[in-house]
């Protein structure tokens, strides 16, 4: 039995798209709210005039009569998900995918709302507040997110079937550094893990380090799917959060993995966001001279930067990344799904780093995040993997032909001159590493009028691009010029005392170019008034 559940906010058009899929599939449409009226003999809004819970009862009763039909196109209402025992329902079901669309969206799709009786009274006002506390339970109970924004059925129908066959192929690139390896990119590549681990690897017996954070969500999982391939599993959890990429937790994950006899044979997974995958990384390369580690990010960023080119690293009092190591890992398996439960914070952090990479690649990448940044907003999976793929694509491109960052790779640092200062200073953690980029990408693009002969409309289109993606962002003003202009100096693109950044003529036109002092201060001045 593999249904498909069509999940959402009122207005989502999971009726008429539900219908086209079923079309499609050449399976039975089933809208729930009409089987519901079928079986109770009244109306949706006459159910509710006895209350919500006996409409709750009704809705998870008719779900359940679904489980022994033939495999269907399921349309379920927009409070499904408000109930435990239904979002446990509808995983047991088959495939749930979540058409997301904005509360302003939603009502003016459905226009008249009084025969919404949760709208009853104040639509505009009581709309936002509904989806918002449900939107969490909406990418939770989802295994794929279409955002159907400014699209017609056709369209969303189009990307729904997208997202499907995608879950059953996925993606792989391939990373031309030490002896190369495979970077899988798709909806449940988390399943094929074991197999990964053994071909990449060759490893019987291998370590897990994931987080407080990520182990109760997949940590499980990974050593069950690890165990029942016949490879022997352990799982180290660390605190989740940058403070924990220092020497003291360094030092005590090398002794784990000795504590727990793993030999040369062993490998190392890195279960988790960027912290997790440089120390993991840094582990597996200072132990013993070095074993296989194998990336599985988590997070937005992780999946399209940290994970791939093997710089692994480990922050100390003087800067971030200061002591570390190149270890290209044997592979990397990015699951796409894992993505949807991220918190928004860690989201913008990721998309920023698309950002970066769209702008270093060049025009075409550049105009397709443009049109395609509200759907990442909303985590659409068709969106999502096209980003992901095109940010590791480009970064595999640059990693294979500078793998020490001796040349071309440092275009990578585009916003992270100014972006690891205002970390330093503003202490690790009080700003999310992308929205710290995001700002020193502005910066750059200030000083790249004034140094490298950028246009201004540069300067726009690259504010206006991270605006789009949510990452907006002020330096407090209780913050000195010189304090940056310091910590800037420990930044290691940084020769004789003169800081060097990353700077953008056109996508895809970048150099890096040495600023004078004077000039560095003029801008740091400018950005602390917020000009």
């Amino acid at each position: 039995m593999s249904h498909v559940l069509l999940i959402g906010f009122m207005g989502a058009g999971k009726s008429r798209v539900g219908a086209a899929l079923a079309a499609r599939l050449d399976q039975k449409f089933v809208d729930l709210d009409t089987l519901i009226e079928t079986r109770e003999g009244m109306s949706i809004p006459e159910l509710f005039t006895s209350g919500e819970d006996v409409f709750r009862d009704a809705e998870h009763e008719a779900l359940q009569s679904l489980i022994d039909v033939p495999d269907s196109v399921i349309a379920c209402g927009g409070g499904i998900v408000v109930r435990g025992e239904n979002r446990a329902l509808l995983g047991q079901l088959g495939r749930v995918v979540y058409l997301s669309v904005s509360a302003a969206e939603a009502l003016a799709r459905i226009g008249d709302t009084s025969g919404r009786p949760l709208l009853a009274g104040d639509g505009a006002r009581l709309a936002p507040q509904i989806l918002n506390a449900r939107l969490s339970l909406y990418r939770a109970a989802a295994d794929f997110i279409v955002d159907t924004s400014g699209r017609d059925v056709s369209e969303v129908l189009k990307e729904v079937v997208s997202v499907l066959d995608a879950a059953t192929v996925g993606r792989v690139l391939h990373v031309d550094a030490a002896a190369g390896y495979d970077v899988r990119i798709g909806p449940g590549a988390l399943g094929g893990l074991a197999e990964t681990v053994k071909s990449a690897t060759g490893a019987g017996k291998v370590v897990v380090v994931s987080d407080t954070n990520v182990a109760p969500l997949y940590g499980t999982r990974v050593v069950e799917s690890l165990s029942a391939a016949s490879i022997e599993a352990d799982l180290i959890v660390i605190e989740a959060g940058e403070p924990s990429k220092d020497w003291e937790t360094a030092g005590r994950l090398v002794c784990e993995l000795a504590d727990r006899r793993l030999g040369r044979d062993g490998a190392v997974v890195a279960l988790g966001g960027g912290v997790v995958g440089d120390i993991a990384g840094f582990a597996a390369a200072v132990y013993v001279r070095g074993i296989p580690v194998v990336q599985v990010p988590t997070t937005l960023l992780a999946q399209v930067d940290s994970s791939l080119g093997g710089k692994t690293g480990v922050d100390l009092p003087a800067g971030k990344n200061l002591a570390g190591a190149f270890w290209q890992p044997s592979a990397v398996v990015s699951d796409t799904t894992v993505l949807a439960t991220l918190p928004d914070a860690e989201w913008t952090s990721g998309l920023v780093e698309v950002a970066k990479s769209a702008l270093l690649a060049g025009e075409a990448e550049t105009a397709q995040l443009e049109s395609a940044a509200r759907h990442l907003l909303m985590r659409d999976h068709v969106a999502v993997q096209d980003a992901v793929l095109m940010a590791a694509g480009f970064k595999a491109s640059v990693v294979g032909g500078d793998e020490r960052e001796s040349g071309d790779r440092e275009c990578l640092n585009l916003g992270h001159t100014l972006g690891h200062a205002i970390e330093r200073v503003l202490g690790y953690g009080v700003v999310s590493h992308g929205i710290a980029v995001a700002a020193g990408m502005r910066f750059a693009a200030r000083l790249a009028e004034d140094v490298f002969g950028a246009a201004p409309e540069l300067t726009s289109r690259t504010e206006a691009l991270l605006d789009a993606l949510g990452a907006t962002y002020t330096v407090p003003a209780d913050v000195a010029a010189e304090t940056l202009f310091d910590a800037m100096l420990s930044d290691k693109k940084t020769r004789g005392g003169v800081i060097r950044f990353v700077l953008l003529r056109a996508p895809g036109d970048w150099a890096v170019v040495p600023v004078e002092a004077a000039v560095v201060m003029r801008h740091l001045e400018r950005l602390l008034r917020a000009e």
